[in-house]
């Protein structure tokens, strides 16, 4: 299974996750991401597509005490992050979802916040404010 691209979850194997103009490249090792990589900017250049260089990052999921370290790819640097955000969920290095929890909820005490002078106006009824909330 080493030789083979991308990354197993059961019998299931997954090379890439796809949603618009955002890709995330599953690979087996960090040593394997820059050979992914620049396969993946020669077949979009054969469709006139490009990749954004200094929007590219590498992050080795579940690498533990890993120190990132930055590749090369084609003479573009990518840089090595420990968290990135992907389709608006966080993703860190550890691979766990309490980053992002923890993220979500401080998003909705801040709007929740923001809506205090509302909350607060005693000339507002309160079928608005629940309007306002809904």
């Amino acid at each position: 299974m080493a030789n083979k691209p991308g990354i197993f979850v059961g019998n299931s194997q997954f090379t890439d996750l796809l949603y618009a103009d955002d890709t995330a490249l599953l690979v087996q090792s960090p040593t394997a991401a820059d050979t992914c990589l620049f396969s993946f900017s020669e077949a979009a250049s054969t469709l006139g597509l490009r990749i954004s260089w200094p929007k590219t990052k590498v992050q080795n999921v579940g690498a533990g005490s890993y120190t990132p370290t930055d590749i090369t790819v084609d003479g573009n640097l990518v840089e090595c992050v420990e968290s990135f955000v992907y389709l608006g969920s966080v993703q860190p290095l550890e691979g766990q979802c309490l980053p992002d929890i923890k993220r979500r909820i401080a998003l909705a005490s801040s709007v929740m916040a923001s809506l205090s002078k509302i909350w607060r106006d005693k000339r507002l009824s309160l079928t608005i404010k629940i309007r306002t909330y809904n």
